[in-house]
C-alpha cells in the first residue's frame, strides 16, 4: 500500500510541475488540457496581482500581460503563496530584464521599505528602514525613512543642474 502512495505521490508532484513550473507533462495526461490548465493558472496569478497591486498595471501598461506571463511562465509562485511577494519577485526579475521605470522603482523601494521576505513567508518590517534610489529618468535621488511610531517621510533629491 505504501509504494502505492508513493507512486501516486510522485505522479502528482510531476503533474504539479507541469502545471506551474514548466516541467513535463507526464504521460498519460491530455497534453492539451494540462498545457490549457497551465496558462489558465498564469493568468489567474496575473489577475490576482493585477486587483491587489493595480499600480503595476498601470506604470507597464499594455505590456503588463506578456511581461508576467512571461515572469509566471519561468517562476512558480512563492511557496508561501503570497500575492504581494509575486509581485516583488516579478519586480525583481524584470530588473534582469533591463532598467525598471522609476515608477516601478519607486514601487519596489516602497515594498522593501515595508516588508521582507522570509522562509516562513511575507513579513511587516519592525523599527528603523532607510531606502534609497537613484530616478534615472527624473534624475532624483529618492530617500524614504521609516521611524516607529512616527510613520514614513519621502524626499526627492535634484541631481545634478535641473536648470538646463
Amino acid at each position: 500500500m505504501d509504494a502505492a502512495r508513493e507512486r501516486m505521490a510522485a505522479r502528482q508532484a510531476e503533474l504539479v510541475r507541469a502545471l506551474v513550473a514548466k516541467g513535463p507533462i507526464p504521460a498519460g495526461f491530455d497534453q492539451d488540457r494540462v498545457k490549457t490548465l497551465a496558462r489558465t493558472l498564469v493568468n489567474k496569478r496575473r489577475q490576482a496581482l493585477a486587483r491587489i497591486w493595480p499600480t503595476l498595471v498601470r506604470i507597464f501598461g499594455d505590456a503588463y500581460v506578456e511581461r508576467f506571463t512571461n515572469y509566471a511562465q519561468a517562476h512558480p509562485i512563492p511557496a508561501s503563496g503570497n500575492v504581494f511577494e509575486d509581485g516583488r519577485d516579478f519586480l525583481r526579475w524584470l530588473e534582469t530584464q533591463g532598467p525598471l521605470p522609476d515608477a516601478a522603482r519607486i514601487e519596489a523601494m516602497s515594498f522593501d521599505l515595508r516588508f521582507h521576505a522570509t522562509p516562513l513567508g511575507l513579513r511587516r518590517r519592525g523599527g528603523f528602514g532607510i531606502k534609497l534610489a537613484k530616478l534615472r529618468e527624473a534624475k532624483r535621488l529618492v530617500i524614504a525613512l521609516r521611524l516607529p511610531w512616527l510613520g514614513e517621510s519621502w524626499w526627492r533629491v535634484p541631481l545634478g543642474n535641473s536648470g538646463k
